[in-house]
């Protein structure tokens, strides 16, 4: 779930604004129009209101206005927005920023699937069908740990060199081209003092086999402790793609969902302040967070949307139907009941979508609730932990 702002500054322009946007809640998503003369009368006040709420950004009509505008708002590609143009004829849509950390590509594909129009996708890996680093990590929720370390890697890609992946996890589906299992000589290129039987790889019938894992073995876990960072990175389950020593990208897990509950128009700063004294009480590192959960009722609170994009993180909301098929003990409320159909929310939130992102169930211990219900000053907040068994690529 995404939450999509859509701005049109003339009458055509406002009929496909409107036919974006129904799609879009279709959807699922929250998506909001706003109709220049109607909504807005001020594109940079509007911009700089929503910005740090906002998952997306589509404008229909020119790319400059477009461009002129966002200038001043930009940070960097791990904090800033998707930004997507569509013409008014709605014959081409075209991402031109955040295009994978951000999300833009995917949406732009969206767009152009309600639309009946064209994706025009500028992106290298994208326009070379090379395999996207950063593409792999938001695909498993997982940390790049130095942004810069994906432009190396991708550089190396777009000139047909090959890279290689370490990884603590089997890696489900067929590997990309351009990158292999790694083998036992790999790993001296990468960490010291690890014996020959720890490198052992699983790669199912070939490099190129449906089903492929590829990771170190299980008894990995049991390794006599080594000096090198990259062995704590695959000991913890993280993914390393590496060739030789040009480029090293790592990337960590993310094994936490946090879910809230609120009062209605509680701000990102009282969510926040609740937050960080929870990951400080509990040792939580606020950086390894990998989604915000809720209720449906507060699929538009936009304080739960403007915490997600300080944290960078998606934000995914349960029907209370669905947060009362979670079998695990919480701490009901009778007037949560009554209020939104469900005796708990934050900590039903967060083991629904943990159970998801781990694809497991609490008996195999796919998940569990780590942070029991904390709340302050009309925010409630629960943290649960998840370990996928495997990712994909």
């Amino acid at each position: 779930m995404i939450r999509v702002m859509i701005l049109s500054y003339t009458e055509k322009g406002g009929q496909l604004n409107d036919r974006i946007g129904a799609g879009l809640r279709a959807q699922g998503d929250v998506a909001l129009s706003f109709r220049y003369g109607e909504e807005f009368r001020d594109t940079g006040g509007v911009l700089a209101q929503e910005w740090r709420r906002t998952s997306a950004f589509v404008f229909v009509g020119a790319a400059g206005i477009a461009v002129r505008h966002i200038a001043p708002l930009l940070q960097s590609k791990a904090l800033d927005p998707a930004v997507l143009v569509a013409d008014e004829n709605g014959a081409y849509v075209i991402p031109i920023l955040s295009g994978h950390v951000g999300g833009g590509t995917a949406l732009a594909d969206r767009v152009a699937g309600l639309l009946g129009a064209q994706a025009v996708i500028t992106t290298a890996t994208d326009t070379e069908k090379r395999f996207a680093v950063d593409l792999f990590a938001v695909k498993n929720h997982l940390l790049i740990h130095d942004l810069s370390s994906v432009k190396k890697i991708t550089s190396v890609l777009l000139k047909d060199k090959e890279i290689t992946v370490h990884t603590g996890l089997p890696i489900e589906g067929t590997i990309p081209a351009g990158v292999r299992a790694a083998g036992a000589s790999d790993a001296d290129g990468l960490w010291d003092d690890v014996g020959p039987d720890t490198d052992v790889l699983r790669s199912g019938e070939g490099p190129d086999a449906d089903g492929l894992r590829c990771g170190v073995e299980p008894d990995a876990a049991v390794l006599r402790d080594s000096e090198s960072p990259d062995m704590g990175v695959l000991r913890c389950g993280g993914v390393i793609f590496a060739s030789g020593e040009e480029a090293v990208c790592r990337l960590l897990p993310r094994p936490y969902v946090v879910g809230i509950g609120c009062r209605k128009g509680k701000s990102a700063d009282a969510m926040a302040q609740l937050l960080d004294q929870v990951c400080g009480r509990y040792g939580i590192d606020e950086t390894r967070i990998a989604a915000l959960a809720s209720i449906d009722a507060k699929k538009e609170e936009e304080g739960i949307w403007e915490l997600s994009r300080r944290l960078c993180v998606p934000y995914e909301v349960f029907t209370a139907q669905e947060l009362a098929q979670i079998p695990d003990e919480v701490h009901g409320s009778e007037f949560v009941r009554r209020t939104v159909g469900v005796d708990n929310v934050c900590e039903r939130s967060a083991l629904c979508l943990a159970r998801r992102y781990g694809r497991g169930t609490a008996a195999d211990a796919g998940y569990r609730l780590i942070v029991e219900k904390q709340a302050q000053d009309g925010v409630t907040v629960a943290v649960a932990e998840y370990h996928p068994k495997c990712y994909q690529w």
